[in-house]
């Protein structure tokens, strides 16, 4: 008997798997369930039953990423709406909150990236300050099961390719985090990281699905794929299998052309915090790449209307979803985004197609304070003699 693949379906994950719910690690039952004496009581058939009550802690990061709720209680959490929008918005409102960094590779003795769900809750929550992809999407897949989502971890792999070039991808040290809302099976692709091009909003597993980045100037695209050297394939001398996806960015700039590139890309498997913590370990104890030659800080932040009109091209007629450019009630859902960037010596806004310079530094004690003040991690100065003969210091 010869197996064959089952078709697939758009927007689901293959063979039409469902994301059974997890309790979060924040929430008060999680000790009982990793011991199973808890599994029996989850629903695994409906994303609005079997809840499990939350702790302070989901109430403590609603408030740090400014959740736009007048009265947080464990009422409102354990009622929380699990639909596509509050996903959106909740992932919108983190890439402004938490910025993507890597201060602690570089300003600390030990040198490494806390990514324990401890560490990073006292870091993010508590201090205000941020992390890299494997921090950021942990606390952010953790804080949405608490709230009620069907989520689990993913992984990519990233390219180091400029645009408009075929890509070279790196290992996996890329997390990624799936998503079904509601109590429905089609599933989104979501990623808290904010670094480079981030994506601005989940995107429907589908191929071709695009969706807006941080303005119209910028879109996110999802691809299946095929690799060229894979050894995969549909049934004997059929094409290479399309197992894996990419997420593709484009970009218009001021002249009116464009760019294109792949900036990683991922399968659907499952992957676990000893695959993560591995990764982690890989990155932050390497002597050279991105990372450990670079000090990096990015994050979103909130346009204004004009600089909204400005974007779209028209002062009345572009609409955001359901709203106009103009209306003051326009909800943070499809309100455009800019970004922050720390390059160097320098700081950049970016909005749309257009960048400019905003601050300058000479000396590490310019960039903790531009650290601070801008993105809002907080660097000790008695710190600054760690960063002495890296790569990236400004002091040498």
């Amino acid at each position: 008997m010869s197996a064959t693949l089952n078709p697939r379906i758009d927007g689901k994950l293959r063979d039409g798997l469902w994301i059974r719910q997890t309790p979060s690690v924040y929430t008060k039952f999680y000790k009982d369930f990793v011991t199973n004496s808890y599994y029996n009581t989850l629903s695994t058939t409906s994303a609005t039953q079997g809840k499990v009550k939350p702790s302070s802690q989901i109430l403590q990061w609603l408030t740090r990423i400014n959740y736009p709720k007048a009265d947080l209680s464990e009422h409102v959490i354990s009622t929380f709406d699990t639909s596509l929008e509050n996903l959106c918005l909740l992932l919108r409102l983190i890439l402004v909150a938490f910025p993507f960094e890597n201060t602690q590779m570089h300003y600390t003795s030990h040198r490494t990236m806390d990514i324990s769900h401890e560490g990073l809750f006292q870091r993010l929550v508590v201090e205000g300050n941020g992390s890299y992809c494997f921090g950021l999407n942990t606390l952010f897949l953790q804080m949405i099961r608490g709230l009620g989502y069907r989520a689990y971890p993913g992984a990519g792999r990233v390219n180091e390719q400029p645009p408009n070039t075929p890509p070279i991808f790196l290992p996996f040290v890329h997390m990624v985090v799936f998503v079904q809302p509601k109590d429905g099976s089609e599933t989104y692709l979501a990623d808290a990281c904010g670094g480079g091009s981030c994506i601005t909003q989940p995107i429907l597993l589908a191929d071709g699905q695009t969706v807006m980045g941080t303005s119209p100037t910028e879109t996110h695209t999802l691809i299946r794929s095929a690799r060229p050297e894979s050894s995969l394939a549909t049934s004997p001398g059929r094409p290479n299998a399309a197992v894996e996806w990419y997420l593709i960015i484009r970009h218009k700039k001021p002249s009116g052309d464009s760019s294109e590139r792949v900036c990683y890309s991922f399968i659907e498997d499952e992957f676990f915090q000893a695959d993560y913590d591995a990764a982690n370990v890989s990155v932050y104890s390497s002597k050279h790449g991105f990372f450990a030659d670079n000090l990096v800080c990015a994050k979103c932040i909130w346009l204004g209307d004009e600089e909204m009109e400005t974007l779209a091209g028209s002062e009345n007629s572009e609409e955001i979803g359901s709203k106009t450019l103009t209306d003051v009630s326009i909800s943070l859902t499809y309100r455009y985004m800019g970004r922050l960037t720390m390059d160097g010596k320098t700081v950049k806004r970016h909005i749309g197609p257009r960048s400019e310079v905003i601050k300058t530094m000479e000396k590490e004690t310019d960039r903790i304070e531009v650290l601070r003040d801008i993105f809002g991690v907080d660097i000790p100065p008695e710190e600054i003699r760690f960063m002495k003969g890296r790569v990236p210091s400004l002091d040498g």
